[in-house]
């Protein structure tokens, strides 16, 4: 792996490498597709909701285990899919360049459905009844990966003046997204960070993926 240090640092070579990369970003990009296409399908048939969400009560004794997967991409309003969706826009094609298109696609689904099964666990064993929805888990899971990577460089990324004000903004992400968001999820996102962290493992250290992650270093 190069020297991040050494990188250049030149604001038209990062912007131009964003555009490289969102132009085969294709999981991502279906992604978001289809969490909109959802989104407004609601609008008009508001009883995609009901069928759709993270509710334990009905999985366990209805067996709607389904719900588990489409509960990802049901949002409750428009504040709760764009905050899901800039995250998949940020972080969401550079993780897909270095991770590859299916490994990327099969961590996302795999970090919600830990998320969201972590979520029900939680909800049995607390006595609690709620009902859930949203993409996080699968975002955080993005997150999750992301932040293995940056913790193998974190020495060469911090000597970076450039790389400090978006690990800060990733750091406050986290923490606001997994204990200070209005009605989250809490256990879903921890969950979904969790499975992402340790899916960067496998795909960076177990796997062998010592490429750079381009487009953020």
């Amino acid at each position: 792996m190069e020297d991040i240090q050494n990188r250049n640092n030149n604001p038209d070579d990062f912007w131009n490498k964003q555009t490289q990369i969102y132009k085969t970003a294709y999981v991502s990009m279906v992604i978001l597709a289809i969490n909109i296409l959802v989104f407004l399908a609601c609008i008009f048939v508001p009883s995609i909701y009901e069928r759709g969400l993270l509710a334990t009560d009905m999985i366990l004794s209805r067996r709607e285990w389904y719900r588990v997967i489409m509960s990802m991409f049901l949002h409750a309003d428009i504040n709760h899919l764009f905050s899901n969706m800039i995250m998949l826009v940020l972080a969401g094609g550079i993780v897909e360049k270095h991770a590859g298109h299916l490994y990327y696609g099969i961590m996302f689904f795999v970090s919600g459905i830990v998320g969201n099964v972590l979520s029900m666990m939680y909800e049995i064993v607390g006595n609690i009844f709620r009902y859930s929805l949203g993409a996080s888990g699968g975002t955080m899971g993005i997150v999750g990966y992301l932040a293995f990577w940056i913790f193998l460089n974190r020495k060469g990324l911090a000597k970076r003046r450039d790389m400090i004000f978006r690990l800060v903004f990733l750091t406050g992400f986290i923490i606001e997204s997994c204990f200070f968001q209005k009605g989250a999820n809490t256990v879903a996102h921890l969950g979904g960070f969790v499975t992402g962290f340790i899916l960067g493992y496998i795909s960076i250290i177990i796997m062998n993926n010592n490429k750079d992650m381009e487009g953020l270093a």
